[in-house]
């Protein structure tokens, strides 16, 4: 299959494949060194590269001018450093943004990411809005949609600190959104 890659991309491509090589060399000469193949460790390589790729490349999507682009859970996993029943279960409280497709797939829009952690104050808004009623979609594009009493998208404001207004408005689109 033949991919077609504009300038950027191409350039994007051939620097990414440099620095995961030079990493890549750095953890299977410390499993040589310990007695172990690569392969015994890292399975096949395009196995390997292709879980390598899906836990830290966004996804694209029609919905990545609104509220994404996304990651899977090996994408929160890696940004996190937690284990994928540790995503499953902070989704499950609110306490991470997921989104559901249609075909039962779970995605994380990945601005909700910031400096090793999920945006602070995020959480506690996510905490507001039932998920029975208030589905992920509806909240990401919430979070992602100008607020007139914010003047700014709440996301926006959590981001720059507004915690206590965000969660205030948040308070009242909750009520809204799940009548």
């Amino acid at each position: 299959m033949t991919i077609l890659l504009h300038t950027d991309g191409c350039e994007f491509v051939a620097e990414a494949t440099r620095q995961f090589e030079q990493s890549l060399s750095r953890v299977v000469a410390e499993h040589e060194r310990a007695g172990r193949r690569a392969r015994s460790v890292l399975g096949e390589p395009r196995s390997f590269a292709e879980r390598a790729v899906l836990a830290s490349a966004p996804l694209a999507s029609p919905w990545d001018d609104l509220v994404g682009p996304f990651v899977r859970s090996e994408g929160v996993q890696a940004r996190l450093g937690i284990s994928r029943q540790a995503v499953a279960a902070k989704a499950a409280r609110r306490r991470l943004l997921r989104t559901i497709t249609a075909d039962g797939e779970h995605l994380y829009p990945l601005w909700q990411f910031h400096g090793g952690g999920v945006v602070l104050g995020l959480a506690e808004v996510l905490a507001l809005f039932p998920e029975d009623a208030v589905d992920g979609w509806t909240l990401a594009a919430w979070l992602r949609t100008p607020d007139p009493d914010l003047g700014e998208a709440p996301f926006d404001a959590l981001v720059r600190g507004d915690r206590d207004r965000v969660r205030a408005v948040a308070r009242t689109a909750a009520h809204a959104l799940a009548a």
